[in-house]
Order: C-alpha cells, then structure tokens, then sequence
C-alpha cells in the first residue's frame, strides 16, 4: 500500500494552532506511506497539482487529506483522484481544522489530536476497495409543486431547456400571494399583470402540463425516477418524474396570535395585504392619523418568530408612502425595532418618505385599545426609555412571512428536512442552497424561508438550472455507498424495511427476502443497524475499519 498523506495549512486556521511541520514529518516514517506533506492550501489548483503529480510518480493508492470538514471540497479532491486515474473512493479525509484547530489554543494538544485523527483515518483507509459508482437512468421531466412565482419561473425554465413540466397548484389560480399585489416594489407593476405574463408565457410551451386545485396524493420512487399521486378535480392522476422543485412559498403571518393587538376585532386595524388590496376604497378622515407597526410576527421571540421576514419593512415604508401621496396633510408615525430597508435602493426609499413627512419612532408596542373615538396605542419609546400613549383613526400592522401551513404534510411526503421555523432546510447554506437531502429534490422561494418577489423569481430559476443538470443526459451517477442484502442471512423480518426512511428497502413475497433499490438507497446505515440478523450492511465499510479507527484513537492512552 503507498498512500500519500496531505496536510493543509488553510492559510493561518489551521497552521496557527497545529504543529503542521512536526505532523508532516511524524508520518514520513510509516510504512506504507510515501508521501507526507503540509502544504498552504490544498485546494488550491497548485495544491491539486501537488496531490496529481504526487500520485503519478510514487503511484499512490490512497490519499489522506488532512484539512476542513469532509464536507466541503469532497467532489473538489475527489475529481483530483479521476484525473489522476486513481479511484476516487479511495479518498480518504480528515477533519482537523474544526476538530483540532478551532476547538481551542493549545498547540501541543491540538496537535496531538490531529494526529491521533490522521493515524485513525491511514488505519481505516488502508482497508479501503475500489467502488464503482451506479449509473442509473433518469426520466427528463420535471414535478413543480407550487404555482407562484418561482414555481412559474422554475416550470418555465425547465420547458425552454426541453425538460417535460407538471405544474401542481393546490389553489384554483396561478400567482400565490403576487397575483394579489397591486404594486409590487420597487418596479411599481400591478402583481396580476406580472403573474398573467409569466402564465401567459408558460401556457404557451407544448411540454407543460398544469393542474390547479390539486394535490400531492403520495410519492414515492427514487432520483431520476420518482412516482407521484395527484389529486385532481378530474380524478387522480400518476405522474413518473426525474426530480422536483417545492416552491409551495410562505403563510402571511395571522395577527391574531398577538391578541394585544386586537386584529379582526375591529375594522380599523389591517394588515399591509389588507391595504394593498383596498388602499383605494379605505373610509379615511380628511387629515388621517395613521400608525403602522412593523415586525408583526418577525423578531418576536414570545411567538417563536425570532428571525428577520425582511420585506415587512420595506411593506411598511410602502404604505406610509402611499398614504402621504394622497393625504398630504395626513399624521402617519411608524413604530418599528430597527429599520431593515432591504433590498437594494430600500435605504433611498426610507429617507424619501421620512421627508415626505414620515415619523418613525423606536420603540415596543404593548397593546393597541380600540375606542369610540379613534385607536389608543401604548408602548415604549426604546430611544428615550419613555412610555407613550397615541391616538390614532387607522393601525395597519406590517406582517411578516411564517412557514408555509402544508410545509409539514409536503417533508413528510417528500421525506426532506425543515429547519427550526419550519422552512424547508437546504442541504448546504453556501454551497448547495437549492438542494435538499434527497437528491433530486429541491427548494426554490419563500418556502426555505423569507423572499422578496424579485428573489423569489430568481430563486426559482436557479433552483431550476440545479435540476436541469441532473436531468439533462438522461442519465446520473449515485454514489455506491448503498446497502447489500446477504439473503442466506436474511431472516424476512422485515425491520429494516420499517426503519428505511427512503423506503428503498422491498420485501420478496415469493422468497420471502428483502432487497434493495439501489438508486433510492441515501446509504444512512439505518438498516445495518437495525437488522437483528446481521444480514444487511453498507458497500465500502467493514467492522474492522471501525475498530482499527478506535484503536488508533486510543494509542497508548
């Protein structure tokens, strides 16, 4: 065996707290390694370049890199070894910058335990195999499960690029929450007249179908391959798709659940969608008083809403805006936490309506008392640590977006992820933000969380750029970390079928075994480890890696 160790310096992360030198030198002496050395930045072209001639002129058969977190630059160092013609599964890495490096200041123990991690993964990688990856076929077409606006942009997309689209809308009419805007910001379009188009423009390619008032009856299937169930006024219909972009967007936050605030007890408190709808027609005095809240239903930890919805400002700067357009005279103050005018050109728009005559006050609103007369607002002003109370003919509070109401139905059915406010989770914030976990799989506007209509549309699109490279060659590449089922072992008791949550796991009546499908297996080791016959485990790992890992960790402790 001529493995070839690599250490990485990651500028000053790394080297800064691990004795790189003394750890390239300590392993020069194995036996069977041939290479150890530190280097800056591995991932560096240069730093590849270092890993390919290396492999050329000792013929390595293992690499060991020593650096980040395994997840990140995986594909990076693995198309080093392909172009090396050395099997990229016998890759080997090792996380030493965020289990040894940023983990405290000691260098003489960071150092120890880097090489502790390093000697762990040489033991294990020594037993390593060749793998081969899995080819399977993938149909080219595509499920676009939500019809607002990124899933129109998604769907249309995908029909430009050739891909076949199905198009699911649970609602009877296309455009989600846009359809309903009479002024979307900052371009000043009519929300229906930019929803019409883009249906107009996806109605008009032959290789889309669209089902409104529909939804997802089951799913199941595999990458490439996956098999759907809708419900249609028509009837059900099954549909075969390669993969899926959820674009099922948000819930506009209910004001109700902050009853201080009194919404929907009295007419004279309304949302921003509210105004937007029926700004033309409000019953307003000649010189209104007018108060908008902001950050109802964002930031507000007592709802467990603790994050920025970052268009509500912007949604509140609008309103006081048109209402100074058509009542000069008018008193509008907005009681906002802090001023996020997001996106690009918000911060010019917040100083154009502050002069405008615009007031903003910092504070925490308590409770808004609906009398005869008008609307008591009380709260604290947090600038001057003083509380105040307001009178005002109209309150219009600023919602914010909250997780879409089907978003845990729709991870169940599709077994993907939510995070804590119950968005879609990506599978990599930075790199792989349109993704899932399941491969095939992906997310695109509101629904991973709070989106303008502008990063809605372009979320949609990328998203679906994501999903034309799966599907475009007809064909894809699985990993071949899967499980394999020894059926002499196997006692037909059906466990790991239970536990596979990509339900990759089919039990043979006739032979009364199960096997397993191999494009739908995520190779998560639930099945090994369920199996009281011990009768199904994963391609590429064995006992002995383990314990030939832990003995490296614990030598001479």
């Amino acid at each position: 065996m001529k493995t070839g160790i690599f250490i990485c310096h990651c500028g000053h992360n790394i080297k800064h707290t691990i004795d790189v030198k003394r750890l390239s030198a300590y392993f020069r002496k194995f036996i069977g390694v041939t290479v150890s050395e530190d280097y800056p930045f591995v991932c560096s072209e240069p730093g590849q370049d270092m890993i390919k001639e290396s492999i050329e002129k000792y013929g390595l058969d293992r690499v060991l890199v020593a650096s980040c977190t395994p997840g990140l630059h995986g594909e990076l160092f693995k198309d080093v070894l392909r172009k090396s013609n050395l099997n990229p599964f016998l890759l080997r890495r090792v996380s030493i910058r965020e289990h040894c490096s940023w983990v405290g200041d000691d260098i003489e123990e960071n150092t120890e335990k880097a090489r502790r991690l390093i000697l762990s993964g040489l033991y294990g990688a020594s037993h390593y195999v060749p793998l081969e990856e899995k080819i399977v076929d993938v149909t080219k077409s595509a499920l676009i499960i939500g019809g607002g606006v990124s899933g129109l942009s998604a769907a249309t997309f995908l029909s430009r690029m050739g891909i076949h689209v199905y198009l699911v809308e649970k609602e009877a009419e296309l455009g989600g929450h846009v359809r309903s805007l009479k002024n979307v910001w900052p371009i000043g379009e009519d929300g229906s007249t930019i929803v019409a188009d883009m249906v107009k423009d996806l109605e008009s390619s032959e290789n889309v179908e669209i089902f409104t008032s529909a939804t997802i009856e089951s799913f199941g299937g595999f990458f490439g391959n996956y098999e759907a169930v809708l419900k249609t006024s028509a009837g059900e219909t099954k549909i075969t798709v390669g993969g899926v972009v959820v674009a099922i967007g948000f819930s506009p936050f209910d004001p109700k659940l902050k009853p201080e605030l009194n919404y929907g007890n009295d007419e004279r408190i309304i949302t921003t969608l509210e105004f937007e709808s029926s700004k033309d027609t409000l019953s307003l005095p000649e010189k209104p008083r007018i108060a908008i809240l902001h950050c109802v239903g964002s930031r507000d930890d007592q709802i467990g809403k603790a994050y920025c919805s970052r268009v509500c400002c912007i949604n509140a700067l609008r309103v006081g805006d048109a209402i100074k357009d058509k009542y000069k005279d008018s008193y509008v103050e907005s009681f906002y936490m802090d001023v996020r005018a997001h996106p690009k050109g918000g911060e010019e728009f917040y100083e154009d309506t502050q002069e405008k005559g615009v007031l903003f006050t910092r504070s925490n609103i308590a409770e808004i008392i609906p009398t005869p007369k008008g609307l008591l607002i009380r709260g604290e002003d947090t600038l001057f640590g003083e509380p105040f109370e307001r009178e005002f003919d109209m309150a219009v509070l600023s919602i914010g977006m909250s997780s879409p109401e089907d978003s845990k139905l729709m991870a169940s059915l599709l077994k993907i992820t939510l995070d804590k406010d119950k968005f879609f989770l990506e599978a990599h914030i930075k790199l792989r933000p349109f993704d899932t976990a399941v491969k095939g799989i992906l997310i695109a506007g509101s629904c991973s969380g709070p989106k303008d209509v502008e990063e809605s549309i372009n979320h949609g699109r990328a998203s679906a750029l994501k999903l034309y490279g799966f599907l475009n060659l007809g064909y894809a590449f699985v990993d071949p970390f899967i499980s394999s089922v020894d059926p002499k072992r196997c006692s037909g008791c059906r466990m790991c079928e239970t536990a596979c949550v990509a339900k990759a796991i089919k039990f043979d009546e006739e032979k009364r075994v199960v096997h397993v499908e191999e494009a739908a297996c995520m190779g998560c080791g639930l099945c090994n480890a369920t199996c009281p016959s011990s009768a199904i485990g994963l391609i590429g790992y064995v006992d002995s890696i383990i314990d030939d890992e832990i003995s490296a960790l614990t030598e001479a402790m």
